[in-house]
């Protein structure tokens, strides 16, 4: 089951945003994320946080058209957001895709919701805004990025090196080699093909990738 959870950071409608809707099973929103599911003609099934930021006006017009509830305490220890992807996963999803997760007023969720790529690994999570698609690559591993030539793929060591990183298909290759914790050395990389191939043996590594013609 795919589900979708709509972030209260700033979304930025494009086809892959339209792509992903069109395969959810399951629309979730995290508090404020609401307002972004509406704007894109979606309601979601059910809303989940402390709904410190959605307009109590808003909330009764979407809880009359069927949508369910599920309020938690403001002191709370988890975001809204790492929420509703709870919920996700109890309700069987087995991939997550998180929309508005960048951006916004608060840069500290930004960071949030890229770190729960590493909290959760028994389903794949992925970030879609705009023109571009994040997610993590575990090692040992390997994951394919599909696209256009002229698309940019970053690759960004996430809690320690990455160790033994090799591609193929993008302009800078790699072979057997080491990403460096804090350094960005592997940011705007670019497919020199439809497809290209990324491994891992050891770490954690943050895939980006961005469409070069929603640019």
């Amino acid at each position: 089951m795919q589900a979708v959870i709509f972030a209260g950071g700033t979304l930025h409608p494009s086809v892959l945003v339209e792509e992903v809707l069109r395969q959810a099973d399951l629309v979730l929103a995290a508090d404020g994320g609401a307002e972004s599911a509406l704007r894109l003609g979606r309601l979601p099934a059910v809303v989940l946080g402390d709904l410190d930021s959605l307009a109590p006006a808003l909330a009764a017009q979407i809880e009359a058209a069927g949508c369910r509830f599920v309020q938690t305490p403001v002191e709370k220890n988890e975001t809204d957001s790492e929420l509703a992807l709870q919920y996700a996963i109890e309700q069987g999803a087995t991939a997550v895709t998180i929309l508005g997760a960048w951006g916004g007023a608060r840069c500290d969720h930004a960071l949030a919701n890229v770190l729960l790529l590493a909290a959760y690994d028994q389903v794949t999570v992925r970030l879609v805004d705009g023109p571009s698609i994040c997610w993590l690559l575990r090692g040992p591993g390997v994951t394919q990025v599909r696209g256009q030539t002229g698309d940019l793929v970053s690759l960004l060591p996430l809690a320690g090196d990455a160790q033994g990183v090799s591609t193929q298909g993008l302009y800078y290759p790699l072979h057997g080699e080491r990403l460096v914790f804090g350094r960005p050395r592997g940011v705007s990389n670019q497919l020199i093909q439809p497809e290209a191939s990324i491994s891992l043996v050891s770490g954690q590594l943050l895939i980006i990738h961005t469409r070069s013609d929603l640019l």
